[in-house]
């Protein structure tokens, strides 16, 4: 298996039976650059706002734990509309995923930015995986960047709880409340409905980031 538990009583305490945490290897916090992510972007013909888009994926395979259940893993990345490879970023909190040049606190900034890279990596867990789009300022997307590198790469179980903390109350995510289950993360933003398109496998992918 790539994931490992450590001290697993010690983090959660009582842990539902229906939902869990993903158990991947952890980094120490980032120390990495935040590049400029406030610069030129394409406007919203509807009311002239300069927009990107943040991209959350959902792992909701079965973890191979019972108790468990299906929480293996939640990440996101932000894609700017403008097209410039340096604005990419990538926020993958107590993961396995091992792109060139990511930081200890599982962030990636810049061209190595692979979206299709990262989905194929998770769907090594199973299909079902969903990467939901949302378009979000660069304001917004700014403050992510900056949440996320502020809190790291966290600890063995981390990633739902700091993926969370990283979206919660911004923009499209202003309902969204941190929580440390993959699926509940999930199930939140299924009910929000606040995404502007999905994708499950490279195809879907594809059409995703080129709209």
């Amino acid at each position: 298996m790539r994931r490992q538990v450590r001290g697993l009583q010690d983090v959660y305490g009582e842990v539902p039976t229906t939902s869990a945490l993903e158990l991947r290897d952890f980094g120490e916090a980032a120390a990495g650059f935040s590049p400029d992510v406030a610069g030129s972007r394409r406007r919203n013909q509807g009311n002239g706002t300069e927009v990107a888009a943040t991209y959350v994926v959902s792992n909701t395979n079965p973890t191979g734990w019972p108790f468990l259940g299906n929480n293996t893993h939640s990440g996101l990345f932000i894609i700017p509309d403008d097209g410039d490879p340096e604005g990419r970023f990538l926020y993958d909190p107590s993961g396995s995923y091992r792109a060139p040049e990511i930081g200890s606190g599982h962030a990636l900034h810049g061209p190595d930015v692979s979206p299709e890279d990262y989905l194929n990596y998770q769907l090594r867990d199973g299909p079902s995986v969903t990467i939901r789009r949302y378009p979000t300022t660069p304001e917004e997307e700014a403050e992510i960047i900056k949440r996320s590198d502020d809190a790291g790469g966290g600890g063995d179980v981390d990633c739902t709880y700091l993926v969370s903390g990283a979206i919660e109350g911004i923009g499209p995510f202003r309902e969204v409340q941190q929580t440390m289950w993959p699926v509940g993360l999930d199930n939140q933003l299924r009910r929000l409905k606040k995404h502007v398109g999905e994708a499950s496998d490279p195809e879907s992918l594809r059409r995703l980031l080129s709209k």
